[in-house]
């Protein structure tokens, strides 16, 4: 499904990632570059950079315990993961 995904996303987004904004907060744990599945982020001079492979599976935002990372708005308001919501049933 992943994969799927990405492959999908994959043309949609060609230039998006251009928006994908990392904030002067960033503190260089370089947990964004290491969970990327398409390592479009790269730490340079202990700062996170984004390439321009993004998926939009947001997983860098998740992640970061800064907030320091968006696609959209100014700001992260809240970071949202499967396990908070894991034990959720139908």
């Amino acid at each position: 499904m992943l994969f799927g995904q990405r492959l999908w996303f994959y043309r949609k987004t060609a230039g998006y990632s251009d928006v994908l904004k990392i904030s002067d907060a960033c503190i260089g744990c370089g947990l964004c570059s290491k969970e990327c599945p398409m390592g479009n982020i790269q730490m340079k001079d202990n700062r996170a950079v984004s390439g321009n492979q993004c998926t939009m599976c947001y997983r860098c935002i998740s992640l970061c315990p800064q907030k320091a990372i968006t696609l959209l708005g100014e700001q992260v308001k809240e970071q949202c993961r499967y396990e908070k919501y894991k034990s959720f049933k139908l």
